[in-house]
């Protein structure tokens, strides 16, 4: 008998309403049949969880799939690039204007790290190209602590890193013989921290918000809510960078698309929209 059929139906569903209710997490079709074995092998967190709610960080710890990697959409990436320095490509840029300053992301879901430092990565180079000036702001949140414990040391496989180039690579020291270290000066950069989308928003407005693979664990009836939620942490022409085919239909009032590269799913903020909704 297969070992996940030993958790009922109406068990598992119970389960899934906790988790969402808590965290906003829902358990699509797409990754039931793996959330349904973890919990099978992790029954008994879910049985204190039902009576002590302060246990569900380790269920979802347990729960998420945290599969991510270094640059892991190029052209996302690219198109961050062009962003921030303001590219031919981009409406109403001057190619004449100074670099700009100060400017802030924010990577959403950020997992174990990879994403937030392949940002600043592309950041700082855009600094020493003379196309950005410093200092620049990166907030990097996530929902499990465990994989925000990872990004936090810093420290990959050497195999993790195999596909980047040269100038990406040198920005990892050596950690023994099969590690690599994010080096001093590219961590700092960061900042990472416990973050629920159920909670209020940071407090801040960003130039860019990195989103990537997060809406396949919001429930349909909700992306656009939670869409609105972050188009008001943007500041007016910011962006909002989604994976491709992560989001259909319709965006928030707010936000309106940009076509810059068809390869990219990413929204614009309207400069005149009202501040975003509350995510409820």
């Amino acid at each position: 008998m297969d070992p996940a059929m030993e958790l009922t139906e109406r068990k598992f569903r119970h389960w899934c309403r906790l988790i969402e209710s808590h965290t906003g997490i829902a358990v699509s079709d797409c990754w039931a049949d793996f959330a349904r074995r973890r919990m099978v092998e992790h029954q008994s967190f879910f049985r204190q969880a039902e009576d002590s709610p302060g246990n569900l960080q380790a269920l979802v710890d347990r729960l998420l799939i945290k599969e991510t990697r270094f640059f892991r959409h190029p052209p996302s990436f690219n198109y961050v690039a062009n962003i921030l320095t303001g590219g031919p490509d981009v409406p109403g840029s001057d190619p004449q204007s100074e670099p700009p300053s100060g400017f802030s992301l924010w990577s959403v879901g950020c997992a174990s790290g990879e994403e937030a430092y392949s940002l600043a990565i592309l950041s700082e180079q855009l600094c020493q190209a003379g196309k950005l000036s410093s200092p620049f702001r990166l907030l990097a949140t996530d929902v499990s602590q465990s994989a925000l414990d990872v990004a936090s040391c810093g420290e990959y496989p050497r195999s993790r890193l195999k596909h980047l180039n040269a100038m990406q690579h040198a920005w990892f020291e050596p950690a023994g013989d099969k590690f690599l270290r994010v080096r001093a000066t590219l961590k700092k950069r960061v900042v990472f921290a416990w973050h629920n989308l159920l909670d209020p928003l940071p407090g801040k407005t960003f130039d860019v918000i990195f989103c990537q693979n997060l809406l396949v664990y919001v429930a349909p009836t909700r992306r656009k809510m939670l869409l609105e939620k972050l188009a008001g942490a943007l500041k007016p022409g910011g962006r909002l960078v989604l994976a491709p085919g992560e989001f259909f239909g319709a965006p928030p009032e707010a936000l309106v698309r940009d076509r810059c590269d068809p390869g990219v799913l990413a929204y614009r903020r309207s400069p005149n929209s009202a501040w975003g909704h509350k995510w409820h």
